[in-house]
């Protein structure tokens, strides 16, 4: 199959990728997929009234590809002379201290490291950060609330945080005099920062924090490993559930230690089903996906893949790395996972003609296409520790420079490093070297990012292929309901909830729970504290709509 920018919705959405190497992004499963967004312990209706930061876009690095109806811009290439974007070095001397995360090996320390030096430089402080691997952080960091060791910044995985509102307002500088409405101006680059991902930032009618936006990039898509595929002699688009399952029958028919799926897809099974994203308003009155008419369906059908030996036998024990290096070595060609997984393929040499292409969802029984749950625009957020109050203009002018859009200079050492050094350039477009890919992953785009941005050097065929994929699955997309409202019981409780259905998604899948187990479990969930977050939720959306 051949790439194009021009996508009908009834085809295979296609990426055309040569080379490729998988990230460490997880996969949301329905449950995991509950989160908060802006709001407190008090009144929706307060928080919503909070003036968030004005938006005023950079002028400075005109896009070459426009994105609209929420999908993002894309950079063809990297700008042969790339614009200074901020002035002077905004650091106050003192260190800067962090606390974040990352999905990366950890770089050489500081006496080791030219890029870290480099970046101590020109933000004129030092900057000391504690790594933490991604899947450890939630516990690191709750070790840091306890002992009171929170630094200067800390990144916030704000969707599984328990009782956030209170934690920010004892440990967290109150940003509101520094970024609602037009003061933000001082800080052009976190003004360049879409309005929408800011509503992830407000708590108990305060801004607490600055958001790392992503756009539509948590959204889940199905990838497939398409140059497998077609040396199978399998090209065909799957148009309904029944289709897709027979295709995944032929996936794997005929090779030894292969299966068709890394994993039993089923945020894609609950859309084609038409299981809403994570809520469903109905007609102003929310209700829970868990409680979704067809969910018991999407349920059979990733019981029925699992029992028909389609999904890797390991899939249930293993992260979602392990799943990345299967799809990577042909043993399973099918892959979910999100936007942003997208480029991770092009870091590592693999077999010639290696191709993933992503699969829009069918409707269960034909007719038509499913429309992609739409992910959380914001991935986390950064805040100011209290005991830093007397620095937060100068932590806010660090986080400003580290915002800088893609294009500019400062986002070109942020990322690259230094030229002859970090990276190189094919072209314009600046790759990596062997050392620029040990010492510059320091955790600063958890800590602070511009506008996501789509970008890849020397692969313009790609950043146009995945606008073009945004383009045709974005504007359609089905947006979670309650993104924005504020549950005290699923700050408490939430995480615990979750765990509960999600193990009982797992005994369901894999054959030692029956699929009518799920209304029981339902039932518990509801009784436990199900009822009280819709309650909670319904109460939020009541104020903002002004019922």
């Amino acid at each position: 199959m051949t790439p194009t920018s021009g996508l009908s919705r009834r085809r295979l959405l296609q990426t055309g990728l040569t080379a490729a190497a998988l990230t460490a992004v997880g996969v949301p499963t329905l449950s995991a997929c509950s989160n908060e967004g802006r709001g407190g312990g008090g009144s929706q209706a307060a928080d919503d009234a909070v003036q968030l930061p004005d938006h005023i876009p950079f002028e400075g690095l005109p896009a070459d590809l426009v994105g609209e109806n929420g999908v993002v811009d894309g950079l063809l290439r990297y700008p042969a002379d790339p614009p200074q974007v901020t002035s002077g070095t905004p650091g106050d001397g003192q260190p800067v201290r962090a606390l974040t995360f990352t999905n990366n090996p950890l770089p050489p320390a500081l006496e080791n490291n030219t890029f870290w030096q480099g970046l101590n430089d020109r933000l004129g402080a030092p900057y000391e950060v504690s790594l933490v691997p991604s899947a450890d952080y939630a516990d690191r960091f709750q070790t840091a609330v306890a002992g009171d060791q929170l630094p200067d910044l800390f990144s916030i995985q704000h969707t599984s945080v328990p009782s956030l509102p209170g934690l920010l307002a004892q440990r967290a500088v109150d940003l509101t005099p520094f970024l609602a409405g037009s003061a933000v101006a001082r800080y052009p680059m976190l003004a360049n920062i879409p309005t929408n991902t800011w509503e992830a930032t407000v708590y108990d009618g305060k801004i607490y924090a600055v958001p790392i936006p992503r756009g539509p990039g948590l959204s889940t898509v199905l990838y497939g490993r398409q140059d497998v595929l077609e040396e199978r002699g399998l090209d065909a688009v799957p148009d309904s559930w029944e289709a897709f399952f027979d295709f995944c029958v032929q996936a794997s028919a005929g090779a030894v230690n292969t299966w068709a799926l890394s994993a039993v897809p089923l945020v894609v099974l609950r859309q084609m089903f038409g299981v809403p994203n994570t809520w469903a308003d109905e007609g102003g009155r929310l209700v829970s996906a868990y409680e979704a008419e067809r969910q018991p369906e999407a349920l059979e059908a990733g019981r029925r893949l699992v029992a028909e030996g389609l999904v890797h036998p390991d899939a249930f024990g293993v992260p979602q790395s392990q799943r990345k290096t299967w799809i990577a070595n042909g043993t399973t060609p099918f892959i979910e996972d999100t936007f942003t997984a997208w480029f991770g393929f092009y870091q590592l040499e693999l077999s010639e003609g290696f191709r993933v292409e992503i699969y829009r969802p069918p409707m269960a029984d034909g007719g038509g296409d499913a429309p992609i749950w739409l992910g959380n625009p914001t991935s986390n957020i950064t805040a100011i520790s209290a005991r830093s109050v007397d620095r937060a203009e100068a932590l806010l002018s660090v986080l400003d420079h580290l915002a800088a859009p893609v294009g500019s200079a400062e986002q070109l050492y942020k990322i690259y490093g230094e030229e002859g050094v970090h990276h190189t350039l094919d072209g314009t477009n600046p790759v990596l070297t062997e050392r620029g890919r040990s010492e510059t992953f320091l955790g600063l785009q958890y800590l602070s990012e511009g506008p996501f941005t789509l970008y890849l050097g020397g692969q313009p065929g790609a950043v146009q292929q995945q606008f073009d994929i945004q383009n045709e699955l974005v504007p359609t997309g089905l947006p979670n309901p309650a993104l924005g409202l504020y549950s005290q019981t699923q700050s408490r409780r939430g995480t615990q909830l979750s765990t509960m259905m999600s193990d009982l998604e797992n005994e369901i899948l894999q054959g030692r729970q029956p699929v009518s187990a799920w209304a029981e479990g339902v039932a518990r969930w509801k009784a436990d504290g199900g009822d009280a977050i819709r309650d909670e939720y319904q109460l939020a959306l009541d104020e903002r709509v002004g019922g």
